[in-house]
């Protein structure tokens, strides 16, 4: 079972520093025997990060008339992405800062079929890639989209969410990547690249101010430390107010931003042959909840479902969404983090030795409002943590061998915590509806503790063999182990539907023990179990379950080079999702001990990547088609019945579906001053079962024919930069457009028919098809200052990113940004 945090942390930390000094002493004894001394000085001061050094040599034939070559390690190695057999997608760290994007999820708007959501802010970007996702909100879900920084696997969502700043690209790679990037990538894998230390002095900062009170600073600095040590430090600042009014307080409560992130970074070369690069991070984030408006509401009963009502059942009616909400809690949320990472490259002769250590540690704690009115309906707590070690270690063959291999070992460990708490603190009365008979929502508690180890054992290897100059066939294979200890402690296990005085019951009239009385003792931390009485004790529900899966997961890609210009491919490949608990329970049978099974995916992806007219025009088609087994389908308002009770909650449900789609990426040079890129998704998914409970008492199922959720029929994104030079330096005039059609966002609600009584409530859980435009000015002032003007989401849409049902009876909705504007400063130096 897991221990303290504080030993956990400590043997992580010495985990950490064994595995460094381990791998550093294997690798750097041989070269200090052979050599005695360190490289000499002429020789340290000339030499960069091999890949550095791969990069220069791979776009030595660029020019500005052309579309640049996009180095990537998709596959572990520095190499053209035209020359990489998979859907891959590279955003440049240029990019990045151009379009102002400085969070985690914003990342995706360049890719096809991809969308990260930021629902919670900026510390829980909801991937999904090709309709694969996860739509559960527990902290502990490994989502089948993996998030890597510089080669380190991240599991907990804030950890995911750190800052974009100073990166050298982001590769996206679509698909299950069943070898290479095997850590429950079924959907695919996120790699942020930073950029790295340099033996020449240099550097850059970043200043920008825009409205809702926003600003923000990014920068970083590198040079030589000593002849054989480079260091670079980067940082990053954040600070926006509200983007919209709370109608309880007046002021511009929802959607604070203030985030502040740090990265330094040692690259040593100890040898000619050996590199080090050692690199320790930090991030604060303190903001506020992001608003949830609430929207009109549907009668349960079967007379009067599908109209809807004016008010909810305690009588709160829709806000002016999305400008104003409600909120009677001062919400917050807070994230801070830490992790580093330690990288040793050694390469004797012609193979290269690699060793990644690395150690995160963090926690967040939220507060907010559970129903999003003035009303005294419901509020929550959240305290997560989250420490994770992992450690790869990673054999690579000549690329030019005619067999060429790469083989490794990976190891992941986690312990998890949360303490999580929903309350009613005062008993208030209401009418039902607004208008109806006389009511009361009582006062309530519940606490939710759970504990979780997670281990991760893999062994990987994959190769490629050239049969002739044209034609190879790539294959991988890798074996995973996953195991989950985990306690759930839920304090009223029984839920609220059995344990909530009944609304029509008058608080004058005695308690009973079945509906005990809840009083609050300390209301300024009642979240705590300490801070509750009850007139009768509650009974809490404990379970302590553990599970161990193991998968054989693969991948195989014939490839056949057309020319230098024109490559086709295709790839079968088997991803794995590990199984898990859920941790997202709130009574006991809502939570199943024996878990949630692993989901599988079988892909079948065919592609062609190409360029044309010297190099002036890229154009990359991809067309895929997904078995998905037993994908972990979180579904909400399924039954559940307790003392002749039946109370609506969320479970993680094992689905059966499949998903196919088109990808088209073109990017375009028609003049040395225009740019144009495109990038084209179409998508269709079907879930082949049912699987969704519709009554407790029959034991009926549906849902077999609903889509996935979040996954558009159709997404695309097109942009246009403009280059004018001009006799101070260039103006560069760009813009770009992204459309998506409509999206369901829970997989229950998918009535399309306007005679069916769910239709109405099924159109509040989907948001229609809607575009996004983003435009910016850029003058340079020489060669180091430029100046640059921009406006997002340009015509100002409306657009839902969220919506859910409550127990009040009406949907909860979130929308996303509303448009922004700014102005920032840039120099080099």
């Amino acid at each position: 079972m897991t221990t303290s945090p504080n030993v956990v942390q400590a043997s992580a930390r010495r985990t950490l520093w064994l595995a460094s000094a381990a791998t550093l002493s294997l690798i750097t004894a041989p070269a200090f025997a052979q050599d005695l001394l360190l490289a000499s000085a002429d020789d340290v001061a000339q030499s960069v990060t091999r890949e550095a050094q791969a990069e220069k040599d791979l776009k030595k034939d660029d020019r500005e008339d052309r579309i640049e070559t996009i180095v990537v390690t998709a596959n572990k190695r520095s190499e053209s992405a035209q020359k990489v057999p998979t859907a891959i997608s590279v955003v440049g760290g240029a990019q990045l800062e151009r379009n102002e994007i400085r969070s985690a999820g914003d990342v995706v708007r360049f890719i096809p079929n991809a969308s990260a959501a930021q629902t919670e802010s900026r510390n829980r970007p909801r991937w999904f890639i090709r309709g694969v996702g996860s739509n559960d909100p527990g902290a502990n879900v490994v989502n089948p989209v993996g998030v890597y920084i510089d080669e380190v696997y991240l599991n907990a969502p804030w950890f995911q969410a750190f800052p974009a700043f100073d990166l050298d690209r982001v590769e996206v790679l679509r698909g299950p990547q069943g070898t290479l990037w095997g850590k429950n990538t079924v959907g695919g894998a996120i790699h942020y690249i930073s950029r790295k230390p340099q033996f020449e002095t240099g550097g850059y900062a970043r200043v920008g101010v825009g409205n809702l009170d926003a600003y923000n600073a990014q920068g970083a600095v590198t040079g030589p430390v000593s002849d054989n040590i480079a260091a670079r430090l980067s940082f990053s600042l954040e600070n926006r107010g509200g983007v919209a009014s709370n109608n309880v307080t007046g002021e511009d409560d929802f959607g604070k931003v203030k985030d502040a992130a740090l990265r330094f970074q040692l690259l040593g070369k100890v040898s000619d042959n050996v590199e080090v690069l050692a690199s320790v991070r930090a991030r604060n984030s303190d903001g506020t909840p992001i608003a949830r408006y609430i929207e009109p509401a549907y009668p349960d009963n079967a007379t009067f479902k599908g109209a809807s009502a004016l008010a909810d059942d305690y009588g709160n009616t829709p806000t002016n969404a999305p400008d104003a909400g409600s909120s009677n809690v001062d919400g917050s949320s807070r994230t801070d983090q830490k992790g580093a990472t330690f990288t040793v490259n050694w390469t004797p002769g012609d193979y290269t030795f690699t060793s990644i250590t690395a150690y995160d540690d963090g926690q967040q704690v939220s507060k907010s409002d559970g129903d999003f009115t003035a009303f005294e309906g419901s509020r929550s707590y959240a305290d997560i943590q989250s420490t994770q070690v992992t450690q790869e270690f990673r054999i690579t063959s000549p690329r030019d061998d005619r067999f060429n291999w790469i083989a490794g070992f990976h190891y992941f460990y986690e312990d998890f915590s949360s303490d999580s708490s929903t309350a009613t603190l005062q008993t208030t009365a209401y009418l039902d509806r607004g208008t109806g008979a006389q009511r009361w929502r009582h006062t309530y508690f519940q606490n939710v503790k759970y504990d979780q180890e997670a281990k991760s054992y893999a062994l990987f290897g994959s190769g490629t063999y050239n049969f002739t100059g044209k034609f190879s066939i790539t294959g991988g294979l890798r074996y995973t182990t996953e195991q989950r200890d985990a306690k759930i402690d839920i304090l009223n296990g029984l839920g609220e539907a059995s344990t909530r005085r009944l609304n029509t019951v008058d608080p004058a009239l005695a308690p009973t023990s079945a509906k005990p009385l809840i009083t609050f003792t300390n209301t300024g931390q009642w979240w705590l179990r300490s801070a509750v009485t009850s007139s009768a004790p509650y009974q809490p529900y404990v379970s302590e379950p553990s599970k161990t899966w193991n998968r054989w997961t693969w991948d195989i890609t014939p490839q056949y080079k057309v020319s230098d210009d024109v490559l086709l491919y295709a790839k079968h490949a088997r991803g794995f999702r590990s199984g898990t608990f859920q941790a997202s329970a709130t009574q006991s049978n809502q939570f199943d001990p024996s878990g949630i099974e692993p989901e599988d995916l079988y892909s079948y992806e065919g592609g062609v990547k190409s360029q044309w007219w010297d190099k002036r025009v890229r154009v990359n088609l991809s067309a895929f088609y997904y078995d998905y087994k037993k994908a972990q389908v979180l579904v909400q308002g399924v039954p559940i019945v307790t003392g002749g009770t039946t109370a609506f909650a969320a479970r993680l449900i094992n689905a059966q579906g499949w998903s196919k789609g088109i990808e088209l990426d073109i990017s375009a040079k028609p003049t040395p001053k225009l740019r144009l890129d495109a990038a084209i998704g179409t998508l269709d998914t079907e879930y082949t079962q049912d699987f969704i409970p519709n009554n407790p008492n029959t034991g009926l199922l549906f849902g077999k024919g609903n889509e996935f959720t979040r996954a558009p029929k159709f997404s695309g994104t097109v942009g246009a930069e403009y280059r004018i030079p001009t006799s101070f330096g260039d103006v560069t005039l760009a813009t770009d457009w992204s459309y998506r059609t409509s999206q369901w966002f829970t997989v229950n609600a998918q009535e399309s028919d306007p005679t069916k009584l769910d239709y109405l409530v099924s159109q509040y859980q989907k948001q229609k098809g809607y575009a996004l435009g983003n435009a910016r000015v850029t003058a340079a002032i020489g060669d180091d200052l430029e100046v640059s003007a921009y406006v997002r989401n340009l015509t100002d849409e409306t657009y839902k990113i969220l919506t859910f049902g409550t127990q009040q009876g009406a949907r909860l909705t979130t929308y996303g940004d509303p448009r922004t504007y700014g102005v920032t400063v840039s120099a080099k130096f």
